[in-house]
């Protein structure tokens, strides 16, 4: 069988795995190679029988090298103020950023199919499965023609580095401090009129302020549709693609340095001025589709005689968004993508989460503790639970809260 173009990843997994009689697809992305493989041995390929899906390692010319290493550190425990959320271990106090790599393909192509990169030879005729997505494998069922679309790709005579991996769609945070991030690894290049950068069609303008901070203008940032691809003279592929550690979420050093000195920096230089900003901020997700505080005017009510004020960073420019943590000395939010900013905090700064008790992930304690800051989670059991838990309101326990979390407002 032949799958619809317009299918994104997880819709065209699950169809072939009903196709083939197996159990429903896992959506979990590292499950995702492991049931295409078994696929296969059921269902006979159906297109581009012509392109192979292997490893790198032994396809001619490509090369890859070590840009940062691997790095363990031990932060300080986080604080639990209502008990240990279960997105968190014993072993959360330790973070592991493993090795960074960057492949070089000459003459490689990077195409976007729905919702996923994949990175061909230059040749065209094989797609590097250790450098693209872990779905790579449903190009055999795609109804769509990438040799034909490899010859009508674009040709840049330059350098081009793809960013964008498979954690569709998109938001702030993942932006922040899992594609952009990649960049680091550029160096001196990153300053080259001839080295380009390769992602899907942006749609929000804090990627265009973030790339332009980064030193890519719109001149070279090439937009990739789904099955889009764009031919590099040298394509430069990270190591992560096909197994997305989320450095940021490890506190990689390099990662930190590289956004504080470049974003961070950069808003400062264009005038974002720190004088007068509010040191405790409250950060509102009053105006997201989920995981709001349902009672938060009455939280600010309690938290404003500490010297608490709210922003909402749905309706800031990016640039004001790192200024404003940047200034904070105490940040009090719902777990958010907008957190991501932690990364420009003050080291000395306190960092202070709620959870609804449905959801939570340990990745801002990471963020807050690798760069030295206080952190604490808070919990909160008063659940509006929706279609997702990952997205319940929730109201908090003022008094409970204000009671716990007082020593460190």
């Amino acid at each position: 069988m032949r799958l619809r173009p317009a299918l994104d990843k997880n819709e065209a997994l699950a169809e072939l795995a009903k196709q083939a009689s197996m159990a429903e697809a896992p959506r979990a992305i590292e499950a995702a190679a492991a049931t295409l493989a078994a696929i296969a041995e059921i269902l006979p390929r159906a297109a581009n029988a012509q392109i192979a899906i292997r490893d790198s390692e032994g396809v001619q010319g490509v090369a890859a090298r070590l840009v940062f290493g691997r790095h363990a550190r031990t932060f300080a425990p986080p604080l639990h103020l209502s008990g240990m959320p279960t997105c968190f271990t014993p072993l959360s106090p330790v973070a592991h950023s493993p090795d960074f790599q960057l492949l070089t393909v000459p003459g490689g192509y990077i195409c976007h199919a729905p919702d996923m990169p994949l990175v061909v030879s230059g040749h065209g005729d094989t797609v590097l499965r250790d450098y693209s997505s872990p779905y790579a494998g449903l190009l055999h069922y795609y109804d769509v023609d990438l040799p034909r679309i490899l010859a009508g790709a674009p040709q840049i005579n330059g350098t081009v580095i793809a960013i964008a991996d498979d954690v569709r769609p998109l938001n702030f945070c993942h932006w922040m401090v899992d594609w952009l991030p990649r960049l680091a690894s550029l160096g001196e290049l990153a300053t080259r009129s001839d080295t380009y950068v390769a992602v899907p069609p942006l749609n929000a303008a804090y990627q265009t302020e973030t790339l332009r901070l980064c030193g890519f203008d719109g001149s070279r940032v090439l937009q990739l549709g789904p099955w889009q691809a764009v031919r590099a003279r040298h394509l430069l592929v990270p190591s992560d693609f096909s197994a997305i550690p989320h450095p940021g979420h490890k506190a990689a050093p390099w990662l930190l340095s590289y956004l504080r000195g470049t974003l961070g920096f950069g808003c400062l230089t264009e005038g974002a001025n720190l004088a007068g900003r509010p040191s405790k901020l409250y950060v509102s997700r009053g105006t997201a589709a989920g995981r709001r505080v349902l009672n938060e005017p009455a939280l600010l009510a309690a938290l404003a005689p500490h010297g608490y004020r709210a922003i909402d960073p749905s309706g800031m420019p990016v640039s004001e968004q790192i200024a404003a943590f940047a200034a904070a000395t105490h940040i009090v939010a719902p777990h958010g993508a907008a957190l991501a900013s932690t990364v420009f905090a003050n080291r000395r700064a306190t960092l202070i989460e709620m959870f609804p008790a449905s959801y939570g992930t340990a990745a801002y304690y990471v963020l807050a503790a690798g760069l030295g800051m206080t952190y604490a989670s808070y919990i909160a059991t008063n659940i509006s639970a929706g279609d997702r838990s990952q997205l319940d309101d929730f109201s908090v326990d003022i008094a409970d809260f204000m009671l716990r979390a007082g020593p460190l407002l």
